[in-house]
């Protein structure tokens, strides 16, 4: 392992940066937002490359923040009108500066300092609290991240409690270029997944739990990217993802029920990285057919995502 300055917050806060590594993968960790910065996998030529979309140094990292690594929460993706009612009881979130709905818990745990706590050489742990009432949710939040290399794979892990009723749906936001540099679409996708969310004019789910069949939405075979994505895939049974010049080739296991495709529009260099956020339902707390992502005070939500990485 080794440690190093990243950057300075505008509070004069040092953030400083983890790497480790064995003898498959690199990865190095900030504690802005619990990042991952960078991860280092060797390609059909045993030649390893970042390939992820990171940053420079924080400085970077926050004057440029489309969430890259970081994790997204409390609840990611949307909730729509910026509100949702709990045990009969309505709450009002922070919106959207260009719309009616709240995205990514109004990117309160990626824009946070966590607390940083080296368990070993192989994993790396972050720990943050939200207070009760930020950005409108109920309960205060204890969440932990956890993430351990495992020979050839990336191992993510969560955590949460809670101290009132209130509801959690947290991803991590890696976007992904198997290149390292350039655009995206030629690279290949599968996603085993029957249904998708149709979305309406604010990006926010109609309700409707829509089959792929016949549909730009269906990767079950297996296809380039193609095209600008922004989506969820209901009920994934098998992820995978490869670019046949580099032979980079990872493959996405969860116990979540959702798996989001994005195709890194908003980045500064658009379309130059590509994510799939293992999460639930987004806008679940307003569409009763989705499945809940409610969490009671004392109980402890818990999720795991695996990126495991070969080339040939």
């Amino acid at each position: 392992m080794t440690k190093q300055l990243y950057g300075t917050m505008p509070d004069g806060r040092e953030v400083h940066s983890y790497t480790l590594a064995n003898s498959h993968l690199k990865a190095v960790y900030v504690p802005f937002g619990a990042a991952i910065d960078q991860l280092w996998a060797a390609d059909k030529h045993c030649v390893a490359k970042d390939i992820l979309i990171g940053h420079a140094d924080l400085e970077d990292r926050i004057a440029n923040n489309h969430c890259q690594g970081e994790i997204a929460g409390r609840v990611a993706n949307r909730i729509s009108g910026a509100k949702f009612s709990l045990n009969g009881v309505e709450y009002n979130l922070t919106g959207n500066k260009d719309g009616p709905t709240c995205l990514h818990g109004a990117n309160e745990f990626n824009l946070a300092l966590w607390d940083a706590k080296l368990i070993d050489d192989s994993t790396i742990e972050f720990h943050y609290t939200s207070p009760a009432g930020s950005h409108g949710f109920p309960g205060e939040l204890k969440t932990c991240v956890r993430y351990t290399l495992v020979d050839n794979a990336l191992l993510l892990e969560f955590e949460a409690t809670t101290d009132a009723d209130t509801i959690v749906n947290l991803t991590n936001h890696a976007y992904f270029n198997f290149r390292g540099e350039g655009q995206i679409f030629d690279q290949m996708l599968r996603i085993d997944a029957p249904h998708y969310l149709p979305l309406d004019d604010l990006l926010c789910p109609t309700g409707e739990i829509a089959p792929v069949d016949g549909t730009v939405f269906d990767f079950r075979q297996g296809k380039p990217i193609g095209q600008v994505y922004d989506v969820n895939f209901c009920n994934p049974r098998d992820i995978e993802a490869w670019d046949p010049v580099t032979g980079r080739r990872m493959k996405v296991e969860t116990d979540l029920c959702g798996v989001q495709l994005y195709t890194g529009e908003c980045l500064c260099e658009q379309y130059t990285g590509f994510c799939l956020e293992t999460q639930l339902w987004p806008d679940a707390p307003n569409q009763p057919e989705f499945p809940s992502i409610a969490l009671k005070a004392g109980e402890t939500w818990k999720s795991w995502t695996r990126f495991t990485f070969t080339a040939g």
